[in-house]
């Protein structure tokens, strides 16, 4: 079976936009610079707190999954569940249902369950990754509440032909392989990756859930990947420019046995899907004209032999189209307007039969900047139609200012909002549940404020921030036993979230040796106000403190990197706890020249201390571990 998707992602291959700028001013349009970052992130997202990973630590997981860069390079708040299991990410103390993921500008999050598995993302496969933190719903739609992770493409004009192939092998059955061949000319640009992993993941641990914490061996936990992405670019004349990408991915996974299991599992899901973008962007004196279009489709196979019902098949269908303006009006404002239009389907055992929606929603946002480039203010508005229901309008406002040089301060207020997924209104009814259809979209408001500073010489600069941000969000959408003790989504909960985030990054060179480092420490207050037990309570997988951090260290063609998270004690019901833990991985590696190529090998420590840790009540994490990575590029 996965030679079948080996063929079909070679097959899809076959060939069928990030610069720094000021963020206070409008620059010039000028085709030569391809940015493939969103231009509603870069240009309209101020106020906003945006962190990108660094370089360093990408090219570290470039044979890795997204949920393993984020761990270490980010603040999120990564809920996995076991090793190589489902991944989600959260910010701010919001869910995950709460956090948009956008891919080439297009939402990829299931329209069934609203959700997405960062374990299954390559790193290989995406040019930029940012994170964007707080309410951004005026900008990129519903769900995106707390935040937003941008997951963009290559600029293939603006780099030469390459090849690059990387294999890692590693403990418990690990093994990765990803290439890439960059082609093209001046005017089109052609990439193509493909990426595979394996693993047993059969680790020993220590099963607390039993008398004496015996040591076990970690059952049903394997899992493989095939994945196949081919992007290409064209510069049409001197006036338009063409992208697109098709991705293709096929991910069988044995879903992990529990510390509380008493026989081992034999559950399994494989998840089938294909997505594919396409961007025409038309440039003129004054603006451009962009649109998008994208077709997203999920096949998800659960099997259960204990289950009087063994296997339940699940799909899913999004078609999205957009078209936005954005007009400059000097070189301080602009306005960015647009329409988006999205189809959605879904087929499952559990619905009676196929359902679908449709979605319209129109955009503005207008950009206005202080002379002298000092400062910049933008506000939004947002209105969304789902199936003739109009929803209320939202808006955000958000300031920068720069003084001193070397300080700026920056805010953001936004009403956000979230409409039930799928599975929230058309689950059938069965003896376990029934979904509502008379579910109301969830709201609420959120903001934030902070001051940054930073200092560059010529051997060492530093940065720091501080922002302070709240949150307040109502009628959260809560599956809860009802009727008869069958399960239902209601409207149940508010939630009100406080807190700070710190970032501190620093950069010192001297002769050719460099070092660089960044600790991201948030603390986070999430209650619930509810009916129930958990009424007045943290949010439960939520940590009030989580910190990470990594340094970097090279010299001449050596690098190594220290990679820490900690991650405060959790509630996973309304009055038990999970323990906090402390992490710590560690890289060493040497670049050298290999028969005329640039060669690369590393050894990376996972888990450097050995710590017994849980991120999901009951399910085991591995204990110390190795990774051997070898990357060779042309």
């Amino acid at each position: 079976m996965l030679l079948k998707y080996f063929w079909v992602s070679c097959l899809c291959a076959c060939p069928v936009l990030l610069s720094a700028q000021d963020y206070f001013q409008e620059e010039p349009v000028r085709l030569e610079e391809v940015r493939i970052t969103s231009s509603r992130l870069q240009d309209y997202a101020v106020g906003a707190s945006v962190l990108e990973p660094d370089s360093s630590l990408v090219k570290l997981h470039q044979s890795e999954s997204l949920s393993s860069l984020l761990s270490a390079a980010s603040g999120v708040n990564l809920k996995t569940y076991g090793a190589g299991g489902l991944a989600s990410v959260s910010l701010r103390g919001g869910l995950a249902d709460h956090t948009a993921v956008l891919w080439n500008g297009l939402n990829i999050k299931s329209p069934m369950n609203g959700g997405i598995n960062f374990s299954v993302l390559p790193v290989s496969f995406f040019g930029n990754v940012k994170i964007q933190y707080g309410g951004a719903a005026t900008l990129f739609g519903s769900g995106a509440m707390s935040g937003v992770v941008h997951l963009d493409g290559n600029d293939l004009l603006g780099k030469p032909g390459s090849a690059d192939v990387s294999a890692t092998a590693g403990s418990f059955g690990f093994g990765a392989m990803s290439g890439s061949l960059k082609t093209g000319t001046k005017n089109f640009g052609s990439r193509t990756a493909l990426y595979l992993q394996t693993a047993d993941n059969d680790f020993s641990f220590k099963n607390t859930s039993r008398t004496g914490h015996p040591e076990e061996i970690q059952t049903n936990a394997g899992v493989s990947q095939l994945g196949g992405l081919q992007e290409n670019q064209w510069r049409i004349n001197d006036h338009s420019l063409l992208s697109s990408a098709v991705w293709v991915q096929y991910y069988d996974k044995d879903l992990q046995t529990l510390m509380t299991s008493r026989q081992p599992g034999e559950t399994n899901q494989t998840d089938k899907s294909l997505a594919v973008s396409l961007n025409y962007k038309y440039y003129t004196a004054s603006g451009y004209l962009t649109l998008k279009q994208g077709l997203l489709r999920n096949k998800v196979v659960y099997s259960d032999p204990a289950m009087a019902d063994p296997q339940s098949d699940n799909n899913s269908l999004s078609w999205i189209n957009e078209a936005e303006y954005k007009l400059r009006l000097g070189e301080l404002h602009s306005i960015l307007a647009g329409v988006n239009y999205t189809f959605e389907s879904a087929e499952s055992d559990g619905y009676r039969g196929s359902v679908s929606r449709n979605r319209v929603a129109a955009f503005v946002s207008g950009r206005l900047g202080l002379s002298g480039g000092a400062g910049a203010a933008v506000l939004s508005l947002r209105d969304e139609m789902t199936d003739g229901q109009i929803h209320p309008v939202v808006f955000s406002l958000g300031a920068e200012h720069g003084f001193l040089n070397a300080f700026r301060v920056k805010g953001n207020i936004s009403r956000n909002y979230r409409i039930p997924n799928l599975n929230d209104l058309y689950w059938k009814e069965d003896g376990f549940s029934v979904g509502n259809p008379a579910l109301e979209p969830e709201s609420g408001w959120s903001g934030d404020a902070g001051i940054m500073y930073s200092w560059g010489g010529e051997s060492f600069s530093y940065g720091v921030s501080v922002t302070g941000f709240t949150s307040s969000t109502k009628d959260i959408i809560v599956w809860l036993p009802e009727n008869g003790g069958k399960w239902t989504p209601r409207n149940k909960k508010n939630g009100d979230t406080r807190g700070i985030e710190t970032n501190f990054n620093f950069s010192a060179v001297a002769n050719k040796i460099r070092l660089s480092g960044r600790i991201f420490y948030t603390y986070t207050s999430s209650v619930l106000t509810s009916s129930d037990e958990y009424d007045q309570k943290q949010m439960i997988y939520v940590p009030k403190h989580q910190m990470s951090s990594n340094i970097a260290f090279s010299r001449n063609s050596f690098y190594s990197i220290l990679a820490c998270r900690f991650k405060g004690e959790r509630y996973y019901d309304y009055k038990r706890t999970l323990d906090a833990y402390f992490i710590m991985d560690a890289s060493v590696g040497y670049r050298f020249p290999l028969a005329g190529l640039d060669a690369d090998i590393s050894v990376k420590v996972l888990n450097l201390t050995d710590s017994q840790y849980q991120v999901v009540a009951w399910y085991a994490m591995p204990p110390r571990n190795y990774k051997f990575t070898l990357n060779i590029t042309i």
